[in-house]
């Protein structure tokens, strides 16, 4: 069974030990409004975390960031930040009206563990700005003087001016030793070849001479043709081999001894082809005249008188004269 006591003289009486303040003036502040309220809770907000939302008629007014001048003077370290718990502020507000509806804002802000980091890496803990802090900047003119205009820059223009002469100069001389070089060997060639020519014209000169002189010696024999063969004989009266040869060269001015074995040291030897008029053909014991085609001029044997006739020796040795 249930009882239900009438309690409402008990309300009455706690309403009358109630203090009353009533009639009395307060003094003059703000109008509060239903937005009061909430006004209040975003500027704390707003002073811990930089931000501010303002809800009217439904529409947000602005967000926005405290600057350096409005910074509180406040200063926190890294290991307040970094030991500060989330916090995390809701403020909800509805309004209610005829003409524009219902209107419900809520401004939420929420420090987690990630910004707090992000907070605390940002901090300058040595240095702290006061909302007096007066910043002041010095302009003027600043005189830069270029590199090239310094000690080191001259110095460093110098030591390039210097490696470059140089380097100039000892192409210089490896370019006048090349010369010198190519001048010398171009002279050397010039004068052995004009050594060679000279040697040439020389040689040549002398064939020619001895040329000569062999055909004049075979001229003068074949006047001898018909004297008679004299052992030892030197004389046109008469001759033996090697009287013959002696006395016709010895006529043009070449001296040579008067015996075969002897004149096959004299002047040189020639191949068989090469040989021409005047070489003295030589076989051991005998000596004649060549007289070219074949011919020689001889005083072959006793009972024989010296004559023009066909060279009949095998394997002779051709010996050139020289004057």
């Amino acid at each position: 069974m249930t009882v239900l006591t009438d309690r409402t003289q008990d309300w009455a009486d706690d309403q009358a030990d109630r203090p009353s303040y009533r009639a009395r003036h307060r003094a003059d502040g703000p109008a509060l409004t239903p937005f009061t309220a909430l006004t209040q809770t975003a500027a704390e907000s707003a002073a811990r975390t930089g931000a501010i939302a303002v809800v009217t008629s439904g529409m947000l007014a602005s967000v926005f960031a405290q600057t350096a001048h409005t910074a509180p003077a406040e200063t926190h370290t890294q290991a307040t930040l970094a030991n500060a718990t989330p916090v995390s502020n809701t403020v909800s507000n509805t309004v209610s009206n005829a003409a524009a509806g219902t209107v419900s804002s809520t401004v939420s802000n929420t420090v987690d563990s990630a910004t707090r980091a992000g907070y605390a890496e940002n901090l300058v803990t040595r240095v702290k700005v006061t909302q007096q802090a007066d910043f002041r900047t010095e302009s003027g003119r600043v005189s830069v003087t270029p590199y090239e205009e310094t000690e080191e820059g001259k110095a460093e223009a110098r030591r390039k001016a210097e490696e470059e002469a140089r380097r100039k100069a000892e192409e210089e001389a490896r370019r006048k030793a090349e010369a010198e070089a190519r001048a010398a060997a171009e002279a050397a060639a010039a004068a052995e070849a004009a050594a060679a020519a000279e040697a040439e014209a020389a040689a040549a000169a002398a064939s020619e001479s001895s040329a000569d002189l062999g055909q004049q010696a075979v001229n003068l024999a074949l006047e001898f043709v018909g004297v008679p063969y004299v052992w030892g004989g030197a004389s046109p009266s008469g001759f033996d081999c090697s009287g013959l040869v002696s006395y016709v060269y010895g006529q043009l001015g070449v001296s040579l001894p008067h015996s075969s074995s002897a004149m096959s040291s004299v002047g040189y030897q020639v191949a068989a082809a090469d040989a021409r008029p005047g070489d003295i053909v030589w076989t051991p014991g005998h000596v004649s005249l060549y007289a070219g085609d074949g011919m020689v001029v001889e005083a072959q044997q006793q009972g024989v008188p010296v004559h023009y006739t066909e060279m009949w020796q095998t394997n002779a040795v051709f010996i050139r004269v020289t004057g």
